[in-house]
Order: C-alpha cells, then structure tokens, then sequence
C-alpha cells in the first residue's frame, strides 16, 4: 500500500501555534509576495519507503509523472495506491496511465473529506510544525532543499509514530531501519 496526497510549500511562513508575550504579537519576516511549490508524496505502508516530488504545478501531467516513477521504483511489486478524490486524482486523463499499467497499480479512493484516513496526512502535519510553521526562508529553493533534507532526516521511530505503527510489536520491521 501506498498513501499518497499533494502539499503546497510556499515561501511565506506558514503562521501557526507559538509562544509569545502577553499583549505582543509574534512577527515573521515575509517577503510579501508569495512562491509556491507543490510536494507529491507517497509513502509505502508499513515500511516508511518514500518517493517525495516537488513540481512547479499540481496539474494531472504531474501526477502521472510521480506515477510513473513511482511505478518504476516499486517495479517488483502491485501497488495499491491509497489516495483522496481531488480532481487531479479522479480525471478521466489518468484512465490510459492506469490502464497501461493495470498489472502493478491500482487506485483506492478514500472517502471524501477525510484527510485521517490518508496516513501521509501526519506527516505532511509534522512536517509543517517541524520545517515551515513561524519559519522565514530567503528563497523558495530554500524552502524546498530544508523540507527535503528534513524529509530525509525524520528518525524511524518517529516516522512509525506518525503512521500509527508500535513498533514494539512489529520487531521484524527493524530490517527496515535506515
């Protein structure tokens, strides 16, 4: 299984919880307009295996681009691909994509509004409060290279914590660790 989702990084500081002192507000430097990127990402269940893409656009071309990598990386095995019911998703263009490869993935739409069902969806959440939230970056490329580097870094056992996994109880998943 594969849970996959889209998430936006912009440049401005995404505005979130803090600490501050009574009666003052919490400043953050913006650059006043606004970048954006898009982060497509999946995350293979139970193990933690991932494939993170960041494109300039969230048009159907670029999902069926990550598809196909994803595709190409997991080439050993089927894929159920766990995914919500946006419009990108439900297109009557991805029909050849999955018809093309009928034979190693297919969609599983989650229901609509239910974001608690897609386990990527914590992780994106943490992600926010760990790299973006209350956070000033001097470039969008900035923005992106920390995200990554912080996608590249998330220990195993926090990453098992987010997706809900004890890991106590699943010992042989250890060969997994990075």
């Amino acid at each position: 299984m594969v849970y996959y989702d889209e998430t936006e990084i912009h440049r401005c500081p995404d505005i979130g919880k803090g600490y501050q002192l009574i009666n003052q507000q919490n400043r953050i430097t913006s650059p006043g307009q606004d970048e954006v990127k898009y982060l497509l990402g999946g995350v293979v269940y139970p193990t933690g295996e991932g494939l993170y893409q960041i494109f300039d656009r969230k048009r159907t071309m670029e999902v069926q681009s990550y598809l196909q990598t994803l595709c190409e990386m997991l080439d050993e095995y089927f894929i159920f691909l766990i995914w919500d019911n946006a419009s990108t998703h439900t297109t009557d263009m991805l029909c050849p994509f999955f018809d093309a490869y009928a034979q190693q993935i297919y969609p599983v739409f989650l229901p609509t509004y239910s974001p608690w069902l897609n386990k990527i969806e914590r992780l994106w959440r943490q992600m926010r409060a760990d790299v973006t939230r209350n956070s000033f970056f001097a470039s969008i490329a900035d923005t992106c290279q920390t995200v990554i580097d912080w996608l590249g870094n998330v220990s195993y056992h926090k990453f098992m914590s987010l997706m809900g996994i004890d890991f106590d109880r699943f010992p042989h998943l250890q060969e997994f660790m990075i």
